[in-house]
Formats: structure tokens, sequence, C-alpha cells
């Protein structure tokens, strides 16, 4: 069989065809799946006992658009012959003596190839993937394989490649075709059908327009952390005394005239500024947002500033917040030296002595504060983050109506676009 084909090639599903037509005495395949096109061309110039297929048999190569559970089915029923050789990328047709890589583009992205997507192979090749990929098709008479080669080292190479499949074992693993995985595959993808090549076109057409994204921004509300009481009763017990601690355990005492911690506050006004610049609050999905793809590389780089400037912010306010901290004890401290003062309990009553009294005082001072929990800044500094997280819009949220609405409302999608996915809805549950 003469090839009009040039060496690197656009190979059309007509010439596809006409390759399989013309097959004589063998024809082998290797694509990741088979698609019900293909399926049809072999059923229909009834190849089947010429024909040698291999395939990646997984749920993910047909989810991912190269092949559909009917294609593979059609030709089981007509007994071709077909193998599997999981995770395979290498795709090749050969029609008798003539051969060719060819590149295969999901269905999702294209529905007809653009571009070369095909190379000829030469007669070496073609013997080589035979040894490879169809081990009982193996040639061990080299006599017999000169007499495809064309050129002046075939024989020497063709020798030299055979026996290091002899020696090492072929590099691709072939096994035969597994029926209870199979039927696994297609019981998961009933269950959960794949969208169909057309619908996911579509939707990826929208999903390079916009992404949904989470600006996370946490321990930043730091002038209202406060410290936690003792479980167990204070050494004095009061009414009185109880109430104090009550009013004085707020961490940082006045912490927002502090002029390093305005700074951080105006960090935050920038965080909130990223927000309202680049992002579309979405309140149908709690905490996330839109941005427009044409808008995603501005929003890095000025998100990558403002985490740059949050590691010199987290080393200002841990001095900041220590000394804070330390002002809040002293504080509270000298409310409780003020407190004891006027309201002296009974245990101070019966010490006579002035220097006893006022030492017992301070150990009781200093029972209560160590026994109050101050959060440790360290822990405090950690918990401040800022993080983002994108995500791809997926076929669950372009059924939803309620973020329809609210992609219309804030003009996220015009309603010609809305009134599309409509469709699409639509065309996805009848089909259903």
């Amino acid at each position: 069989m003469e090839s009009k084909m040039k060496l690197i090639e656009t190979i059309t599903f007509n010439e596809i065809c006409d390759l399989i037509d013309k097959a004589e005495t063998h024809l082998y395949i290797s694509l990741p799946s088979i698609d019900d096109e293909i399926s049809s061309i072999l059923i229909e110039f009834d190849k089947s006992d010429i024909t040698k297929i291999i395939i990646d048999n997984s749920e993910e190569t047909i989810r991912n658009g190269f092949g559909e559970t009917t294609g593979i089915e059609n030709l089981r029923e007509k007994n071709f012959r077909i193998f599997q050789s999981d995770g395979n990328l290498i795709s090749f047709i050969i029609s008798d003596d003539i051969g060719y890589f060819v590149f295969p583009q999901s269905k999702i992205f294209l529905e007809k190839a653009k571009g070369t997507n095909a190379f000829k192979l030469d007669p070496v090749t073609i013997q080589l993937l035979i040894q490879n990929f169809f081990p009982s098709e193996r040639q061990t008479d080299v006599s017999k394989f000169s007499q495809t080669a064309t050129i002046g080292d075939s024989i020497k190479h063709f020798e030299n490649a055979l026996q290091e499949v002899k020696e090492k074992g072929s590099e691709v693993s072939v096994s035969q075709f597994d029926n209870e995985r199979y039927e696994s595959i297609k019981k998961n993808l009933k269950i959960n059908p794949p969208l169909s090549p057309n619908l996911q076109r579509q939707i990826n057409t929208y999903t390079a327009k916009i992404q949904f994204v989470e600006l996370k921004f946490s321990g930043g509300n730091l002038e209202n952390k406060i410290a936690q009481l003792p479980k167990k009763a204070i050494p004095i017990n009061s009414d009185e005394l109880k109430s104090l601690l009550l009013t004085r355990i707020k961490m940082f005492q006045d912490i927002s005239k502090d002029s390093d911690y305005i700074k951080f506050q105006e960090f935050k006004d920038k965080i909130e500024k990223l927000r309202k610049d680049f992002l579309i609050p979405i309140t149908c999905r709690p905490s996330k947002s839109i941005i427009k793809m044409e808008r995603k590389e501005s929003f890095l780089r000025e998100l990558i500033k403002l985490k740059e400037e949050s590691k010199t912010m987290t080393k200002v306010l841990t001095t900041t917040l220590e000394g804070a901290k330390l002002n809040t004890i002293d504080l509270l401290r000298k409310e409780l030296i003020t407190f004891f003062n006027t309201n002296e309990p009974q245990e101070l009553k019966d010490i006579d002595r002035a220097d006893i009294k006022e030492r017992k005082q301070t150990e009781t001072i200093n029972a209560i504060i160590s026994s109050v929990k101050f959060p440790e800044v360290s822990e405090l500094i950690k918990g401040i983050s800022l993080s983002e997280l994108f995500y791809d819009l997926t076929w669950n949220d372009f059924k939803d109506e309620k973020l329809h609405k609210e992609f219309l409302e804030k003009k996220v999608m015009m309603k010609d676009e809305i009134d599309s996915i409509v469709h699409m809805k639509k065309v996805f549950d009848v089909k259903q």
C-alpha cells in the first residue's frame, strides 16, 4: 500500500478511514481509548481478523474526552482483539507497511484536528513498535525484516534493537484486556456520566473567563483578644474582685493608639482594597468571590506585594504585642493593689505585721495574675496569614440558578451567556 501523505501531516478522519480500509494483512492501533466513530469504521470495513488495538483501560481517559464506552463495547461485541497498556501515551496506527505516530486531542477541546497531528513512521520504527507493543507478533527472522528496510543501516539498527528487547524486555507493559475493570468503569460512568464533549467545550469557554477565588486573611482581630479567667476559684472569694478581673482581661489595652498597630490596621485596609478592586463577592457562595481572568495577573502581583509586607508586619507586631501584654499585666497588678488596699479581705486583716501583710498581698496578687491565661504572642503572630485559593467553576456551578441570577446582577456574565448556560442545562437534563 503506497502512501500519498507527507512526513509530517494533518490526519483527518477521512484519511484514518482510508488507512483502515486499505489494510490487508495487519492493522495495529494504539490510542488512549476508542470512540464511536473509529469503532464504526472498523466494524463497517470488517477488519476484526487483522486488527489489534491497545488502549488505556481507564475511567479517567474517557472522562477526559478521549473515547467512549460504547465505542469499546461495539468492538468487543464484534470480537475485535483489544489489549490494555495502563497510562500509555504513545498513539499510532500501522496499516500494513504504512504507519504514523498520531497525536489525538480530547474531543472536549476540539471537534477536529487543527494543525499537524501525525508523523510518518520509517520501516524500522514500525517493526520496533510492533515488537514492543505486540509481543505475539515479534519478528525474530531478520531476513524477513530486511525485505521492508529502505535505508542502509536499517537491518543493523533492527538487530541491535531486537537484541535489547530480548535481553531487557519491552519498555511497554501490555496485558490482556481486564474485563472486570472495564465493567467497573462502565458502572461508574453510568452512575456519574461524563459530560458530552459539546457541553464540556462550552463550560471551558466560560472557565477561561472567570474563576472562583477565596482571599483569606486570618488572625487580624487582635484588639479584641482576651485572657481567660482560671477555671478554679480565684484565691480570694470576692464578687467585686471577679468583676474587676472581667473588666481587665482584655489582652491589649488601648493598643489601637499604638503607631505600629495603626500600620497594621492600614495593612488590613490594603487587603480590603485589593478585594474591592479585583474581586466580585458572591453571596450564594460564602467566602468565595469571582475574579475575571484578564485581571488575575494584576491581582496576583498586588497580592505578592502584600504578602511581602506581611512578613515585615509580623516582626514589628511581635514587639508591639509583647509590650502591650506586659502593660496589661502591669495595669492589672496596679488595679489589684488598689482593690486590696480598699477592700482588704479577712485573710489579710488577720495579719498584724505590715511587712508580712504586704508580702502576703503581693503573693496573692501574683497568684491571681499567674492564674489568668494570656494568649501567647508567638501563637497570635503565627495565626496571622494571607492566603488565596482559586477554583474553576464546575458543571454543578453552572446548574445553579441562584448563581446565574447573581452573575447577571453583578455583571459577571451577560444575559446571552446566562441564556446559553440555561440551554446547556436543559440539553444535559434531556440526555440524562
